[in-house]
């Protein structure tokens, strides 16, 4: 199991922290969605746990404790996130908790995954604070969190925090094009650079985006209803349509200001309408976009989120043609 080519550095910094003695009983990891935050995760696991490790801290593959985390079945691998609902509850910190008190089995590490940490509620936070202030030894609580904000003072000051940067372009569009992906360069612009994402969205994307651009343009003329628009966009998801109204509001100010658009595909039709919008309200609008994506995951219904940005731009041209 290799780390990804743009956390190699991130990589090596925990193996010499390690090799030093002094590795974090517990670390915050943050980014952006898409770069690999839970396969970096599960590649420190790996490393840990691994009975031959390479010289630069990777898992041999095929030792016993290699092949029972390959399988599933390591019991010094434990995992956390949420079951039946988007929350982490009390009673799974709880079982964790009893877990950890047990002697480890094969590893000189035992390796707890949380994610995402911010699922946890208040009762589960807290329920977690003795571990971090008490771990057992050789333990390693790994907190997966793309909203580390959301996590409570507590929990973060109990942490060391490693932030994994977005990698840069052509590093994911040569990542991408090693895994045989078309158009990569397409794709990676539709997931925000985010290449995991972009593996993950596939040749149907390309295809929903070119409709709901469509759609987009029909609602800024008048020709679509926003409210049943949003209703069909939420399928199969919300956050990828909200992701891409940001890009296009985004090359839309950068047009206005002179700049060229960050999707070349959409550049011609978002000129014209870029010309015709006055650009404190297309600020404005991004303003409102950005927070939806915050919202996102949130109590906050989605459709009605997504409903809101869609009825705001649906008036928006015409508010500035008049």
């Amino acid at each position: 199991m290799n780390v990804l080519p743009w956390q190699t550095d991130a990589f090596t910094a925990l193996q010499q922290r390690r090799q030093a003695g002094n590795l974090p009983h517990a670390l915050l990891l943050t980014g952006p969605e898409g770069i690999g935050r839970r396969h970096f995760a599960e590649v420190l696991a790996a490393s840990l746990l691994c009975l031959s490790p390479y010289a630069d801290g990777s898992a041999c593959g095929s030792c016993q404790a290699c092949q029972l985390r390959q399988a599933g079945t390591h019991p010094d691998l434990l995992t956390l996130s949420p079951e039946e609902s988007r929350v982490i509850r009390i009673d799974q910190i709880r079982g964790l908790t009893e877990r950890l008190g047990l002697s480890r089995h094969h590893a000189a590490w035992r390796v707890v995954i949380i994610e995402p940490a911010e699922a946890m509620n208040v009762a589960a936070g807290n329920a977690l604070l003795k571990t971090l202030e008490e771990p057992p030894p050789e333990t390693l609580l790994i907190l997966l969190a793309s909203r580390p904000a959301l996590l409570p003072a507590t929990i973060r000051s109990r942490c060391q925090r490693l932030s994994l940067a977005m990698p840069p372009r052509d590093a994911a569009l040569a990542w991408l094009r090693e895994q045989g992906v078309e158009a990569a360069e397409t794709l990676l612009d539709l997931a925000g650079g985010a290449p995991l994402t972009a593996l993950a969205l596939g040749q149907e994307a390309l295809v929903r985006h070119g409709n709901l651009f469509r759609q987009w343009i029909d609602l800024a003329d008048g020709r679509a209803d926003p409210v049943k628009l949003a209703a069909e966009w939420i399928k199969p998801d919300a956050e990828r349509p909200i992701q891409w109204i940001q890009a296009w509001v985004g090359d839309m100010i950068r047009l206005r200001q002179g700049a060229r658009a960050r999707q070349a595909e959409t550049e011609g039709a978002l000129q014209k309408l870029a010309g015709a919008i006055d650009l404190v309200r297309l600020h404005r609008l991004l303003d409102q976009v950005q927070e939806a994506r915050r919202l996102l995951g949130s109590q906050v219904n989605e459709q009605t989120i997504l409903e809101g940005i869609l009825i705001y731009w649906a008036n928006l041209p015409r508010q500035a043609r008049t």
